[in-house]
């Protein structure tokens, strides 16, 4: 079946949000339209407030379509539970918490709560990042399926990741699902440490994950008592969302046994 204008129109949304701001060369692989298609597309796109391009020509999502997400978190049901949730815990270990969404492979920092201390982590809300490229991300990747993991790290695996890294990771996120919990340091955010723990919808599936960031090039002091603290914070979330009273059962085969 042809692929509409329709189509074309939100696939081309969907890329500029999530990799912007960037030229046409570089949608126009991304999308696999020519540049001309393309072209055609941002315009209409940058008529109706959707894009616009800046004075380096390259393109980028409009504040529109910041609204309109907000109106999708707040219409969700769960904003101010979640954000209640958050506040509780940044009052526990006093350090800076997020509720990171999850949809097909990336997350979206969504909520934030932040201690009134001087030094604090910060993370921007509305950040959108590649599940393999934090530890939010592994807390979510633990309980995907492997052919999930597998979409996940062909597509955001980069130069140089070949199949030892590739089974190192694995073991990770098994290890991940036996603790309930991913923490550690990362390249993204250099000198920041953070733990994340999975929140589950009624269904047993991820959807997002409550993540903890300390300022901090090593395993910070209260590092066990944080990553109690945000397993307990998405356990309740996981229940006010009608989830599993304890954290599913990972999908990810035992290497001993197979299953």
């Amino acid at each position: 079946m042809a692929e509409g204008a329709i189509n074309k129109a939100l696939r081309v949304l969907r890329v500029v949000s999530e990799n912007s701001p960037a030229t046409l060369t570089t949608l126009s692989g991304l999308t696999s339209l020519t540049p001309p298609t393309l072209l055609r597309t941002l315009r209409i796109l940058a008529d109706e407030g959707y894009v616009e391009q800046d004075g380096d020509r390259k393109w980028r999502p409009t504040r529109l379509l910041w609204r309109l997400g907000c109106a999708v978190k707040d219409s969700v049901g769960f904003g101010e539970l979640t954000q209640r949730i958050l506040r509780d815990l940044v009052l526990e270990i006093d350090e800076t918490v997020v509720f990171a969404a999850y949809e097909e492979g990336r997350l979206t920092y969504a909520a934030q709560a932040e201690p009134s201390k001087p030094v604090r982590a910060h993370v921007p809300l509305g950040g959108n990042y590649a599940a393999l490229d934090t530890t939010t991300g592994h807390a979510i990747m633990a309980w995907l399926a492997p052919q999930q993991i597998e979409q996940i790290l062909s597509t955001q695996g980069k130069k140089g990741f070949d199949f030892s890294a590739r089974r190192g990771l694995v073991a990770e996120l098994r290890r991940v699902a036996s603790r309930g919990f991913a923490s550690g340091t990362g390249d993204r955010w250099p000198g920041v440490w953070g733990a994340a723990a999975p929140v589950f919808d009624h269904s047993a599936a991820p959807i997002g994950a409550i993540g903890v960031s300390i300022p901090s090039k090593k395993v910070p002091a209260q590092a066990h008592h944080a990553e109690q603290a945000v397993v307990d914070a998405a356990q309740r979330l996981t229940i006010q969302l009608g989830g599993p009273s304890r954290p599913p059962a990972p999908k990810l085969p035992d290497p001993r046994t197979g299953n």
